[in-house]
């Protein structure tokens, strides 16, 4: 009687081989098994990495598509706006909103009438504020030409006028 030593115990010559012969079957069959479980491991994880390769085109179109609606949605809201300036605004505010546009546009005429007055040139008479149907009224006091405008009330003011002097408008009020 031999004893053999081996990994898993101390056995005799014949039960050393059969030991063997085990192990190395048990071996064998956990490598066959881990294979078979790493292909199906492997074959769930493509179709997992396929699944989400899907999901992501999918996020990705639908990113692009909100981005050109969003821009679209943007362009035409400012186009809009642009059109019609006063859609969202309150009548009050609107009114007092135009009324600026139109003391603005007044201001703007008679400054062009002073750049003339300063070149030392007659303004035309058709240069009048928007509206007003009544010239504007022409004042010379010796070397001073002053052009005033004929009715002054419809802006809140109590004169508008520019000279020779200057181009600037005067608003008084």
């Amino acid at each position: 009687m031999c004893a053999n030593f081996t990994d898993s115990g101390v056995y005799c010559e014949t039960c050393v081989s059969a030991v063997e012969t085990e192990d190395f079957v048990a071996l064998q069959s956990r490598k066959l098994n881990k294979s078979e479980i790493d292909l199906v491991i492997s074959k769930h994880a493509e179709e997992l990495e396929a699944e989400q390769a899907q999901n992501k085109r999918g996020k990705d179109t639908t990113i692009i598509w909100l981005g050109a609606g969003g821009g679209i949605a943007m362009i035409f809201v400012s186009l809009l706006l642009y059109a019609y300036p006063m859609l969202f605004l309150d009548s009050e505010v609107a009114a007092a909103f135009e009324a600026s546009q139109a003391l603005e546009e007044c201001r703007l005429v008679f400054e062009e009438i002073g750049y003339l007055l300063e070149e030392g040139e007659e303004p035309d008479p058709s240069l009048r504020c928007p509206g007003s149907t009544v010239p504007n009224i022409v004042e010379r006091e010796g070397g001073i030409v002053r052009v005033l405008h004929p009715n002054p009330g419809t802006y809140g003011l109590s004169a508008i006028y520019v000279s020779n002097e200057s181009h600037e408008v005067v608003l008084e009020g």
